[in-house]
């Protein structure tokens, strides 16, 4: 039915920019807090580089975010997780 396909696209588009706006928030912090190095390979970044350094949670909940960052690490984007 195209009413379900257009309330189940509304519903994915809302979650997908939930999304995106919790992870700024935590990402603009991690990178105020950290040093801007690749957690795993030691590579440094800066400028407009930094796109390529990801936040990643230790305990895998994206949703625990202390102010303290204690569940973050910043990684290279090409790194396998």
């Amino acid at each position: 039915m195209p009413g379900n396909d257009d309330a189940a696209r509304r519903l994915v588009e809302q979650a997908r920019r939930e999304r995106e706006e919790r992870e700024r928030g935590y990402r603009e912090r991690a990178l105020k807090l950290f040093p801007h190095v690749c957690g795993r390979c030691g590579r440094e970044f800066e400028g407009r580089r930094l796109k390529e350094l990801t936040v990643h949670h230790r305990n895998g909940d994206h949703d625990f975010n202390p102010p303290d960052g204690s569940n973050w690490e910043l990684l290279c984007k090409n790194l396998p997780y």
